[in-house]
């Protein structure tokens, strides 16, 4: 890499300043209106790791949900392994539906949220369009996206050599 003379914490104030400014972007100008959704995505009920009560959800310690609420609002849950794999559908759908009652905005909250033995942590986010992709802010340097497909998602993570892509199937909660 170029040496710039700015230092790793100013270059990496800048990459997170960059992505934020794209995802603002993908959310001004992403040419979708607010309340509706690209094709692929739904509204109803939640997504799943592929993967989930396997070796990922071992490895990571836990599985991973996503959820698509109006309004732009996304929420990725976290529900520690292997309680993850004695929780029912339909529970997962109300935490989620509990978890966004509780949040105004943009939040990591973690709790039981009246229905889980254990505390899982639910990170509740906007999200915007960047051409055919969904974008958001995922704690990283830079913003994550989604890629929807017919009844999955693919989240795509920035690496430092490569991107991360993690497929996740739709669930549709009762």
């Amino acid at each position: 890499m170029r040496n710039t003379g700015y230092s790793v914490g100013a270059r990496r104030f800048l990459r997170r300043l960059l992505g934020a400014l794209l995802l603002g972007n993908a959310m001004l100008f992403g040419g979708v209106a607010a309340g509706q959704a690209p094709a692929g995505e739904n509204l109803q009920g939640f997504y799943a790791r592929l993967g989930n009560d396997g070796s990922p959800s071992q490895t990571s310690g836990n599985n991973i949900y996503i959820k698509f609420y109006p309004d732009r609002w996304l929420g990725m849950l976290f529900v520690p392994y292997p309680y993850a794999s004695a929780v029912e559908a339909p529970v997962i759908a109300r935490v989620f539906d509990n978890a966004r009652k509780q949040a105004s905005g943009s939040a990591y909250i973690k709790g039981r949220f009246d229905l889980l033995d254990e505390a899982a942590t639910i990170h509740i986010e906007r999200y915007g369009y960047l051409q055919d992709r969904i974008a958001f802010e995922c704690g990283g340097m830079s913003a994550c996206t989604i890629k929807t497909g017919d009844g999955f998602i693919e989240l795509i993570k920035p690496g430092v050599i490569n991107e991360h892509i993690i497929r996740y199937r739709h669930v549709a909660a009762e």
